[in-house]
């Protein structure tokens, strides 16, 4: 049976597009956008005002219309926080 990755619990807004995430395993781990801000999906997060709107719903980032990144991809391609 595959693990499932932790679900996100708080979100912070950081300078430069990044992400201060805390998960449910108690872990905290900093994720960086800018990565996607060149994915026309993600272009709305480019508005600094709109990014800023980051939220928790089922353990999701998101962001109003729908917008949000997968917890097993925010876990995988966070870095630890120190």
């Amino acid at each position: 049976m595959v693990a499932l990755s932790p679900d996100a619990k708080t979100v912070e807004v950081l300078p430069d597009y990044h992400l201060l995430v805390s998960f449910d395993n108690g872990e905290i781990k900093i994720f960086d956008v800018n990565p996607l801000l060149s994915r026309k999906c993600y272009q709305p997060l480019k508005n600094i005002e709109f990014f800023s709107l980051a939220s928790i719903e089922n353990g999701c980032i998101t962001w109003p219309n729908n917008l949000d990144i997968d917890p097993e991809w925010l876990y995988e391609d966070s870095v630890a926080y120190k």
